[in-house]
């Protein structure tokens, strides 16, 4: 199963719903303008592949996962939020075992943003802030 809603000027909160779907395999929520935090259960679909955050206006950290959670996760792009800390430990592991190919993030610029190590755990690092502000502000 996938959901794509990507670009579709969405916002308020990610829906902690979405991540009951077991069988959800992609979701793309890309360019909104998507607020709080991202919820702490969305590691919980098992078959989860692509997980697409970026250019919303989400805060907080990124939460933590289990050992054995997402082991399917190919892509997770969380950049142009206002997401700070640190990259999970648990999410490099992804990375450093092969599975997560792409781990995009904020981590390359100005604050907020987050700490990741690089290339080590994100492999690609991007100035913190969100799509839609970028855009405001060049205008």
């Amino acid at each position: 199963d996938y959901m794509d809603a990507s670009n579709n000027l969405f916002s308020g909160s990610i829906p902690i719903t979405i991540f009951d779907a077991a069988a959800l395999r992609l979701l793309y929520l890309s360019n909104n303008t998507l607020s709080g935090s991202i919820p702490p259960d969305f590691s919980r679909p098992s078959l989860l592949r692509d997980l697409y955050l970026d250019g919303n206006g989400l805060v907080g950290t990124v939460p933590n996962i289990t050992s054995g959670q997402l082991n399917n996760l190919n892509e997770f792009l969380v950049q142009f939020n206002f997401l700070s800390g640190v990259m999970p430990a648990s999410i490099c592991a992804l990375r450093n075992a092969g599975d997560l190919e792409n781990l995009f993030s904020d981590c390359g610029g100005q604050n907020p943003e987050i700490e990741c190590d690089f290339p080590g755990c994100c492999n690609r690092c991007f100035e913190g802030g969100s799509v839609a502000t970028r855009y405001r502000q060049r205008r």
